[in-house]
């Protein structure tokens, strides 16, 4: 008997994974597709590698001000395809290695949970094998979800999943139906790769998410304009149809789009269909219900990640996976706490938050004041040829102790742990802008977005 069974081996089972190697525990993998789970293989990771060539392309134009000259022979997605799934297998074989050198036996197939210690693994030829477990870890993570009677079919209807995974050339034309988070870091890198992009929002804008501030989204819609993506609020898809190869979409406003393909980009759903028969406890939406210390109705049989109703982020995931570990095996037991946790998005600018937007904490009855700085005065900006984007800091107004901070712009998502930081630590305007930050450097900007709380406004 294992001391520990892991369904899914994403961002949750790859960080159970080695938190229990390192307890040396006898430690059993399921995994019903590739090593590394959707964020390694079809989301977080090579997204963030088309990102990166995207925002590349975008920088070629402003070389000649470094002296550079270049000759740009072509722009293929396709060698980019091939070089990310390079890099991607790098890391599986990694993982794969790892888990060889430990002697941890990986068992490929669905896994399902058939008695409180029991797993069954029904491998792709439809024979069957039981494993037994004093634990198990639930981390099976989510799938894309559909909407309108919009069905993915692989070849027209995309999934995210298909676009990252499958797609070796770019439509001339795309449909991105959503324009939350993955709708906005596809649309984007596919129209900078060459397609012509039009993004289909059924509400009145892009990342229409409470943590996201109006703010943060119209500085993101110029963008997408200024890049020529067709952006369309507040409607939706009516009806569709495959003609000649081509896909038609109605829109609820009447107006009609004939794409090539259509990426459907309406969020996700926890991956728990069938994941057991003895009865663990779900909600409406398919979400295992667990306790504050990730606990599900059986008392050893725990749950993280996407199939959690908790934010559907990798790390997340990943420190969900370090708390029912240590609860299981641990002499301490710690409840989850998600009050601090920082988040990025890759798309046209990389956008960074964490804590409360100013609209968030007026709903909960907060008064605040808030502090802004531009990316165009920051010299490491400006240095980089990136002086686009900004800080917004949401400080409580009698105590101007930070509760929220937003980041648009270049490395939006390193720089915002320090406001992360500043937020745990409950730190006052006055200490975020007495902090000694080194010149030039894109972290100073703090210093001048706290300027007219703590000293006054220059005019």
């Amino acid at each position: 008997m294992y001391d520990l069974i892991i369904i899914g081996t994403g961002p949750g089972g790859y960080e159970a994974l080695l938190n229990a190697l390192r307890l040396k525990l006898n430690v059993a993998v399921v995994e019903k597709s590739k090593l590394g789970g959707n964020c390694l293989n079809r989301a977080c990771i090579p997204t963030k590698y088309y990102r990166a060539g995207s925002h590349t392309i975008e920088k070629l134009d402003k070389l000649e001000k470094y002296g550079i000259q270049l000759e740009v022979k072509g722009i293929s997605f396709k060698e980019a395809k091939k070089h990310k799934d390079e890099a991607i297998a790098f890391f599986r074989k990694s993982l794969s290695q790892l888990l060889k050198s430990k002697k941890t036996p990986v068992y490929r197939g669905i896994g399902k949970i058939i008695d409180k210690n029991k797993v069954e693994i029904i491998k792709e030829d439809g024979t069957k094998e039981i494993i037994e477990g004093k634990y198990i870890l639930i981390a099976t993570g989510s799938v894309p979800t559909s909407v309108g009677g919009i069905i993915p079919d692989g070849e027209y209807i995309l999934t995210t999943e298909n676009f990252i995974e499958d797609l070796e050339e770019l439509p001339e034309q795309l449909a991105v139906i959503g324009g939350g988070v993955a709708g906005c870091e596809l649309g984007y890198i596919a129209s900078v790769y060459g397609s012509k992009v039009t993004v289909i929002e059924i509400k009145d804008r892009l990342l229409p998410i409470s943590s996201i501030s109006t703010e943060v989204s119209k500085n993101l819609m110029r963008k997408f304009k200024k890049a020529g993506i067709d952006i369309r609020l507040n409607v939706y898809v009516k009806e569709y149809s495959v003609e000649n190869g081509k896909v038609k979409l109605i829109l609820s406003d009447g107006n009609e789009i004939v794409v090539d393909k259509v990426l459907l980009s309406v969020g996700r759903k926890p991956n728990t269909e069938n994941i057991d028969e003895i009865g663990i406890e779900k909600d409406e939406r398919g979400f295992i219900k667990v306790n504050d210390y990730l606990q599900t109705n059986f008392e050893n049989i725990y749950a993280c990640g996407d199939v959690v109703n908790s934010p559907m982020l990798a790390h997340v995931a990943a420190y969900e996976a370090r708390v029912a570990v240590g609860n299981i095996f641990g002499k301490e037991k710690r409840k989850r706490d998600y009050s601090i946790v920082p988040w990025a998005i890759f798309t046209a600018f990389e956008i960074a938050h964490v804590g409360l937007t100013e609209e968030e904490a007026k709903e909960k009855g907060i008064e605040t004041v808030s502090g802004y700085y531009p990316y165009t005065y920051n010299e490491k900006a400006v240095d980089e040829l990136e002086p686009e984007g900004f800080v917004r800091l949401v400080f409580e107004k009698n105590s101007k102790q930070i509760i929220g901070a937003s980041i648009v712009g270049i490395e939006a998502s390193e720089i915002i742990h320090i406001m992360a930081y500043a937020i745990k630590n409950k730190m006052t305007a006055q200490e975020v802008h007495d902090f000694i930050y080194f010149h030039p450097s894109l972290s100073e900007i703090f210093i001048y977005a706290t300027y007219d709380i703590v000293v006054g406004k220059l005019f």
